[in-house]
């Protein structure tokens, strides 16, 4: 699908198969890939391989069931096939090929008649051109709508050479009954009604896309057309030509593929990955050209009409299958895909990290004592691990017992206790697979173990937190954990740096794909389920959380000569709705806080740790709670485990649910954009505690009044400036506003003070490392109130 409406940036760049016939030197740079885009087979094999193939014939007439079966798998696993015996005519095909072959052979003037208009995206040219540094494809193309028929442009179609336009309407006639027969086996592969897709795509939109790919010099350095998924619900591809050039990404590789004579290529477009909620997968495809020969292909894209909604067929939708993505009206859709097309693209980045050494690598050196950089005296001095720890157990919920059975009220009781008064649980009976769960655990173990240069590929940039390092270290002089981490953004795919995907392992890739899709599943039952307990509006739930943010962090905490001196990740509490935990050895180290203690927490065998985050604590207005939490190290033993945060659409707004706010219950926390949310979050926590460092570090070891009083001040500014604009006082404010620590109260603003416990712990700190490693302990838990601070 293309943009209707262009910015006009293309109209002086001729046509690039002219462009072809001259003699060149160098490729124009318009053209040029950046390096960091390779044009190659990422694993260096220069062999083609087949897509699995559909035999219709068989799919209608012969083994239904077993090649119905297959086509469910292949849409599961490749998002992709190539489709034999599919019933259109060869004459119908043969015609076209020679037609179309014509066309482009027509001199340049006979074309132009067919020249894209300014403002329009049909007709004969190059890539829309939406920005000056946009990089344009090494290719010419021919694109019309051509269903309904009252949409088609009067000047294209009906213009064509009569050859030509017989040809196309004969083919066009021909691939619309195709894609209905495959749209309705579909149907029955995802085991809903024919109807229901129906419905949706009988006399839906369609459009076609002639491209033209001339030869190119240095075709590495070209690309013909751009990495994308289709914005469709399938896409049917007839090369016209012999020449090869069609790749697809499969498990983090680009794969040359060997298209059959006789062929159709077909792909999962994302409207039937909405669809099918997930189920089936549109496939990531370019086109590559060639040094000698020219290559063109025939391109059908099949979306539902306009007066549908796209969404998760409800048929498909029960509790253990909650909806991953919000209904949208197929005409919002198509114009908010527009839109993104129309605007230059633009790279979300949240926060960055100063780049420090592994510390897996400094733990493989012999150690008597541990380096002063990870020497935190509040680890020793500060709260005490319980040692009743057996009287404290972190919540255990069977998710199961909770979406069915005879047991489903009084699970849902038991989870909304343990949002309330723990923040914390274990998920047992979850559903997602054993099998993934330890393949994905052998991966990371796996991945932990390469060597240090490979690992440096992956290392966080200066200018972005992904990657292996550490998070929200801002000084030279700062402590740091006792950890290295691995940081990836998995979804939306928009907002993934595909660099960082295409440099991991292979099987890394293909199982941290599946493995996020199912904890995403996951993450939605449980906010459903959430929304019950919480009495809200489930529609508001899911309208807040389908599509939203994920991201994954993989920890390894090696050994340590001094575990009662370090910590492998500082007190903090997420910035996240949900994190969901999966431990992949069964070393202890997770702690949280409960009743001014620390408790262990154990992991079940194959199960999940889940915490609210502070989205969560927001959303129920403060029912449910952030819970602080950290991570201790062992002396021997190495400790690895996988936390996945789950958060609201970037496109949303943060702030308590309407359905449960009220006269009664009047808003705890202000209302913000969930984008402006991330960012805060990251630069005013990087800001803020640079500062406060920046400050210990200039002022005597001695003077702790002094030292004292600035910290205090700094974390009462931070609370004034989240006040500020905020209006009268909030009705109900003399409630106390209970943070995790327990450590301040604001039942009004100029009451908000250090509780006395804090100023205790303060003043029995007088060195730099002990004040620096006490604004550690609490600097998330005062930089999270000052966002969300409604007084």
């Amino acid at each position: 699908m293309e943009s209707p409406k262009a910015l006009g940036l293309g109209s002086s760049l001729m046509s690039v198969q002219e462009l072809a016939k001259e003699p060149m030197l160098a490729i124009p740079q318009p053209y040029i890939r950046s390096e960091e885009e390779p044009s190659i087979l990422s694993h260096g094999s220069d062999s083609l391989q087949t897509i699995p193939v559909i035999d219709m014939n068989r799919l209608v007439f012969g083994q239904k069931d077993l090649e119905l079966e297959n086509l469910h798998f292949l849409c599961k696993e490749w998002g992709i096939f190539q489709l034999v015996n599919h019933g259109v005519g060869s004459s119908v095909v043969e015609k076209l090929r020679n037609e179309i072959q014509g066309f482009y052979k027509l001199p340049l003037e006979e074309k132009m008649r067919y020249k894209r208009r300014e403002g329009d995206v049909e007709g004969y040219g190059q890539t829309v051109l939406m920005h000056e540094n946009q990089t344009v494809d090494w290719a010419d193309r021919f694109y019309m709508i051509t269903n309904p028929v009252h949409r088609r442009k009067d000047h294209l179609l009906p213009e064509l050479p009569s050859s030509l336009r017989e040809s196309l309407e004969s083919y066009i006639s021909e691939l619309q009954k195709l894609a209905m027969t495959l749209l309705g086996l579909i149907a029955k592969a995802l085991k809903i009604e024919e109807r229901e897709i129906e419905e949706m795509f009988d006399d839906g939109m369609q459009a076609v896309r002639l491209t033209y790919y001339p030869p190119c010099p240095q075709p590495e350095k070209v690309m013909g057309l751009t990495a994308h998924s289709d914005a469709t619900g399938i896409t049917i591809l007839l090369q016209v030509n012999g020449v090869q050039g069609f790749q697809v990404k499969r498990d983090g590789i680009w794969i040359p593929v060997n298209v059959l004579p006789d062929a159709f290529v077909v792909n999962v477009g994302d409207v039937l990955e909405i669809f099918s909620n997930g189920l089936y997968k549109s496939i990531e495809h370019r086109a590559a050209v060639n040094s000698e020969k020219e290559r063109i292909s025939v391109a059908m894209f099949f979306n539902p009409k306009f007066e549908s909604e796209v969404g998760p067929a409800p048929t498909l939708l029960n509790p253990q299958n909650p909806p991953l993505f919000k209904r949208v009206g197929m005409e919002k859709y198509v114009k908010d895909f527009f839109s993104r097309m129309e605007s230059p693209p633009e790279v979300v980045n949240f926060g960055k990290s100063i780049i420090v050494p592994s510390v897996q690598q400094l733990a493989k050196q012999p150690l008597d004592k541990l380096p002063p950089r990870y020497v935190h005296d509040f680890v020793s001095s500060g709260l005490r691990t319980s040692d009743d720890s057996f009287l404290l157990s972190v919540p255990v919920i069977d998710l199961q017992s909770l979406v069915s059975g005879d047991r489903m009220d009084y699970e849902l009781e038991r989870l909304h206790c343990a949002c309330k008064d723990w923040g914390f649980f274990q998920v047992i009976n979850h559903g997602v697979s054993i099998e993934l769960l330890e393949e994905f655990k052998r991966e990371i173990v796996d991945f932990f173990k390469l060597p240090l240069e490979k690992k440096k590929k992956l290392w966080q940039q200066p200018d972005n937190h992904e990657g292996f390092g550490q998070l929200f270290v801002v000084s030279e002089e700062q402590k740091l954990d006792w950890s290295d981490m691995f940081y990836i953004t998995t979804l939306p795919s928009s907002l993934r740096r595909t660099q960082l995907f295409e440099l991991l392992p292979p099987n890394l890739g293909e199982t941290l794909e599946s493995y996020s899709v199912e904890v995403r599943s996951l993450a939605m039952t449980i906010l459903g389920q959430m929304a019950k307990a919480l009495k809200m509006d489930s529609e508001e739930m899911r309208e807040l959380f389908s599509d939203g943010v994920q991201s994954m962090r993989m920890n390894y905490y090696p050994p340590c000569p001094e575990p009662d001196m370090a910590i492998g990740f500082s007190p903090h509490s997420d910035a996240d709705a949900l994190t969901i935990l999966y431990q992949l050895n069964d070393i202890d180290g997770l702690q949280v806080r409960k009743e001014g203690k620390w408790v262990p927490v154990k992991p079940l065998q194959n199960g999940f740790v889940v915490n609210i985050g502070d989205i969560m604590e927001i959303v129920s207005n403060g029912v449910y709670r952030s819970i602080e939490h950290r991570a201790t190290v062992n002396s021997t033993k190495e400790r690895l485990s996988i936390a996945t945060f789950y958060s609201s659409n970037l496109d949303s707004e943060l702030g308590p649910a309407h359905s449960l706010v009220g006269p009664d219950n009047p808003a705890v926390f202000r209302r913000m954009p969930i984008e402006e949310y991330f960012k805060e979050f990251f630069a005013r926590k990087l800001n803020e505690t640079e500062k406060v460092i920046m400050y210990l570090q200039q002022t005597s070891e001695d003077n702790i009044d002094e030292r004292v009083s600035f910290l205090y001040s700094a974390w009462s500014a931070l609370l004034d400036e989240s006040t500020k604009g905020e209006g009268e006082l909030l009705q109900g404010a003399d409630q106390v506003r209970r943070s995790n620590n327990n450590v301040l109260k604001a039942p009004h603003l100029e009451d908000c003070k250090l509780s006395a416990q804090l100023n205790k712990k303060l003043n029995k700190l007088s060195s730099l490392d002990a004040l620096e490693g006490t604004l550690r302990y609490f600097q998330f838990q005062f930089s999270r109130l000052s966002y969300h601070f409604a007084l």
